[in-house]
C-alpha cells in the first residue's frame, strides 16, 4: 500500500509493450464504486474474494498486474503467486510509504489507523512478500532505474 506498484507497474507495462492491469482499478470498475466503499458496505473479506477472482482471470495472462498490498492475506492468492514465473515486490522505506498514504481516505486499511498498527500491517506482509517475490525493487530509486533493473534481472533469466 503506498509503495509504487501502479506507478511502476504501468510504465513496466510500457516498456515491454505489454497490457497492465491494475486490480483495484478493474474492482472498482466491475463494482461501480471506490473500494474504499466495498470495504464499507460489504467489508474487507468480500473485497478480498473479489481480488482472488480478478487474480485467478488474470494470472495467466500476457499482462504486467498490479495487486493491491494485501492481495497476499488471502491463503488461494498467495499460492496463485508462488505458482507465477516472475513476481515483483515493489518496496521502499516505511516512512515514505507512511507519508504517502497517512490521511488517504482511498485506503480503507490505513484510514484512522495510527502509525505503529500501519507499520505492524506493513511488517507483517513482508515476510509473504519475500517469499513470493523473484525481484525486489525500492521505489525510492527512481522509476527509470527500478524500470532497468527489473527489465536486466528478466534478460538474465531467460
Amino acid at each position: 500500500m503506498g509503495a509504487g506498484k501502479s506507478t511502476l507497474g504501468r510504465q513496466l507495462a510500457a516498456e515491454l509493450s505489454l497490457p497492465f492491469l491494475d486490480i483495484d482499478t478493474y474492482i472498482a470498475e466491475q463494482e461501480g464504486r471506490a473500494i474504499s466503499e466495498i470495504f464499507a458496505d460489504e467489508g474487507e473479506s468480500y473485497f478480498r474474494s473479489l481480488e482472488c477472482a480478478a487474480l485467478k482471470k488474470f494470472i495467466t495472462e500476457d499482462v504486467v498486474i498490479a495487486t493491491g498490498g494485501g492481495i497476499i492475506e488471502n491463503p488461494n492468492n498467495y499460492l496463485l503467486l508462488n505458482k507465477n514465473l516472475i513476481n515483483i515486490w515493489v518496496d521502499t522505506n516505511f516512512n515514505t510509504l507512511y507519508n504517502r498514504i497517512v490521511g488517504d481516505k482511498t485506503r480503507p486499511n490505513a484510514v484512522d489507523q495510527s502509525y505503529s498498527s500501519i507499520k505492524e500491517l506493513y511488517n507483517s506482509r513482508c515476510s509473504r512478500y519475500n517469499e513470493i517475490a523473484f525481484i525486489r525493487v525500492n521505489s525510492e530509486e527512481s522509476i527509470d532505474t527500478c524500470i532497468t533493473f527489473i527489465k536486466n534481472r528478466i534478460l538474465a533469466e531467460e
